[in-house]
């Protein structure tokens, strides 16, 4: 038993160490000897772990997915309301929180797409794609309700992700070029311009409650959300 603890303990320091690597030269770009020499052990050590890189891989997307199924496992008690601003204001925090705090996600997904990996669609699918249905999901429901307009929800999903993301991927690409933004206020001020586009104009079939009219739009902003932890 001890000994299986031992080999878990080590398969998990070995991963972790291998995203660092990945992240900065790429699955190409480093070697096993890098990965061994960072971890102070010989190159069979890590083939009694892993065979191939192939496999290292592998371990390292199902890690970043077990993390990506816990923010959305954070996100569904929003997305089972009709809370429209808590919802994607919770959903704008996560994006955000994730280019701050795993950096190397975003660095890994790039490196596989543009080093047309074998297991970059894997990688989509594992880490993300879990995500993009939720929100897309919430929108159709919206949409069904006669909250939001008559559009195409996987594609109005795909904007606001891509609309909140954009700012968390200048900060970590040029750190130094563009003055940081505080996470809330980014994640209202995304919020509020794609419910501007989205609702469904009032007075024509909409059913958007009063109390989520967008006039005075401070007003309507939640004082205070959950903390994220």
């Amino acid at each position: 038993m001890k000994t299986r603890m031992r080999a878990a303990e080590r398969q998990a320091a070995i991963v972790r160490s291998a995203i660092q690597l990945f992240a900065e030269k790429g699955f190409r770009g480093a070697t096993t000897r890098e990965l061994a020499s960072a971890l102070g052990v010989t190159e069979p050590v890590l083939y009694q772990h892993f065979r191939t890189k192939r496999d290292l891989y592998s371990a390292i997307i199902e890690a970043k997915a077990r993390q990506a199924s816990e923010r959305v496992d954070r996100l569904r008690p929003y997305a089972e309301t009709s809370d429209d601003r808590a919802f994607f204001v919770r959903l704008a925090e996560l994006i955000l929180e994730r280019y701050e705090t795993d950096p190397e996600i975003t660095r890994l997904l790039l490196y596989s797409s543009l080093e047309r990996h074998e297991l970059s669609g894997l990688f989509f699918e594992r880490v993300f794609a879990d995500f993009y249905q939720l929100v897309s999901d919430y929108i159709g429901r919206r949409i069904r309700e006669g909250v939001f307009r008559e559009v195409d929800p996987e594609i109005a999903a795909r904007g606001l992700i891509g609309m909140i993301s954009y700012p968390g991927l200048l900060e970590l690409l040029f750190p130094d070029r563009l003055g940081k933004r505080s996470r809330r206020r980014t994640a209202r001020e995304m919020v509020e311009i794609f419910l501007r586009g989205i609702l469904a104009p009032v007075g024509e079939e909409s059913t958007v409650p009063k109390s989520q009219s967008l006039r005075p739009r401070a007003a309507n902003l939640p004082d205070s959300l959950p903390p994220i932890r």
